[in-house]
């Protein structure tokens, strides 16, 4: 896949609404942020820096990027909706994962590398 749309149209339609609705969400966040497909996965680019990277799977939704202190920090703030694995934070596509909790994990992988 060479696009974001790309990648999207081959996701189950569950996981296409939850991507496409973060990849909303992100693009709103950060202004002149750009998507593309990155490491054969969506990832968002701002100010010369990739903040974060999304990706879809068969059991699950996944946020890549954080450090693993970022990662646990945010876990034990969240753990009825976030896992934690490696560096990559897991989460469900269903129910909506909160958009002030998109706009907060966004936030602090920017913060994070100094975006």
């Amino acid at each position: 896949m060479e696009t974001v749309e790309e990648y999207l149209a081959a996701q189950p339609e569950t996981n296409r609404v939850a991507l496409d609705r973060i990849r909303r969400i992100v693009l709103a966040l950060l202004p002149g942020s750009v998507d593309r497909i990155s490491y054969q996965i969506i990832g968002f680019r701002y100010k010369n820096k990739n903040v974060i990277h999304i990706s879809g799977w068969k059991d699950h939704l996944s946020f890549h990027g954080f450090s693993v202190s970022l990662g646990n920090e945010l876990i034990a703030k969240y753990p009825q909706v976030l896992k934690l694995k490696g560096r990559t934070l897991h989460f469900q596509p269903t129910p909506e994962i909160p958009e002030a909790l998109v706009n907060e994990l966004v936030l602090a992988r920017a913060f994070e590398i100094g975006v």
